[in-house]
């Protein structure tokens, strides 16, 4: 077999595998990255990119070599001899969602159990809030330190075409900064916000590849928000998935959306739901440890299951090195802390 070389696209990075006897665009059409092609014989130059770096071999549909000019790579006839760099505008990661910031009706600010609030939003009329589950938003607030940008995950999924206005947020009041977005929201009548963000997500393809095997939710207190998207992501799109919550927190009074994973169990028989609490503690009858612990449990091979953490760096990472003997590893691991924290 003939060793597939990485092609990066700058400047958005995206990255794809082609072989030296497979065009750039060809490859890039099989993952799912938008390059755009018309008469794929190197002629129109709709394709055309600059070379950063790396080899190519240039030759059309007829096997006629093409002469490279001035750096210039013609997708559709550039064929790979080694890793390469190109630049290339427009060109972004498969399932890729344009950004659109809209200005936002405060619809609710309603405070939970265990100190979170649960926003809800409403897009402007005739607008659409076109986001993956999972995915998050950011949140224009004025704050003590002045105007800012704040990452929310997003707690629900895309609405259908009859409800797709609304957004939720899940904020936990846990400091000066959380607090002030609170009280600005709760005074805010209007608030702008821009999406959607991240690689943490599913898309329907994502969910019909993996159908067969278990899919397993691992939440650290207010990290339930963007599982609760992603739930609610599958159950839409393939509700006989076996899917496994595991939601841990503190104390038994933290759990501040409690009835929503009882209410998910009782209506889908392949749904389980596992909370934890770090230490057992008088009145509670369910399971105490670390996450890992309990997962530990639960299975004794991870290696064909897909499992999305929320919570911080260090819940993620522990998670992953203590069950990698089960064959959990990053590849089937999801999470945003990859991305904003990744090891050094």
């Amino acid at each position: 077999m003939k060793q597939s070389h990485t092609i990066t696209f700058q400047p958005s990075g995206v990255r794809i595998q082609c072989p030296p006897d497979q065009s750039i665009a060809e490859a890039a059409l099989e993952q799912g990255v938008i390059v755009p092609v018309s008469c794929e014989n190197g002629v129109c130059q709709i394709c055309q990119a600059e070379r950063l770096s790396g080899d190519f071999n240039f030759r059309n549909e007829l096997g006629e070599t093409i002469l490279e000019h001035d750096n210039q790579v013609l997708c559709c006839v550039a064929y790979p001899q080694s890793d390469a760099e190109i630049s290339m505008s427009d060109v972004f990661a498969p399932y890729h969602k344009p950004e659109l910031t809209l200005a936002c009706q405060v619809a609710g600010v309603m405070p939970l159990p265990g100190s979170v609030y649960r926003v809800e939003l409403l897009a402007p009329a005739g607008k659409k809030v076109d986001f993956w589950p999972g995915q998050y938003l950011m949140l224009e607030v004025e704050t003590r330190e002045g105007k800012q940008q704040l990452p929310y995950s997003i707690a629900c999924a895309p609405g259908t075409d009859d409800d797709n206005r609304r957004i939720e947020l899940h904020i936990a009041a846990n400091g000066e900064t959380a607090d002030d977005v609170i009280r600005y929201l709760q005074q805010a009548v209007i608030v702008r916000v821009t999406l959607p963000f991240g690689d943490c997500f599913i898309q329907p393809d994502f969910v019909r590849q993996h159908s067969a095997t278990p899919v397993l939710m691992v939440a650290a207190g207010s990290g339930f928000s963007q599982i609760k998207s992603l739930i609610e992501g599958y159950l839409r799109w393939n509700p006989q998935q076996e899917i496994h919550l595991y939601w841990s927190n503190k104390a038994s009074d933290a759990f501040y959306l409690s009835e929503q994973p009882l209410a998910w169990a009782e209506a889908f028989a392949n749904f389980h739901y596992h909370p934890i609490i770090e230490q057992h503690s008088d009145g509670w009858h369910g399971r105490a440890g670390w996450i890992y612990q309990v997962i530990h449990e639960d299975f004794t091979d991870l290696s064909q299951i897909q499992m999305f953490a929320c919570g911080s760096p260090n819940m993620v990472y522990s998670t992953l090195d203590q069950l990698e003997p089960l064959g959990l590893s990053q590849n089937n691991m999801h999470s945003d802390v990859f991305a904003y924290a990744p090891r050094g």
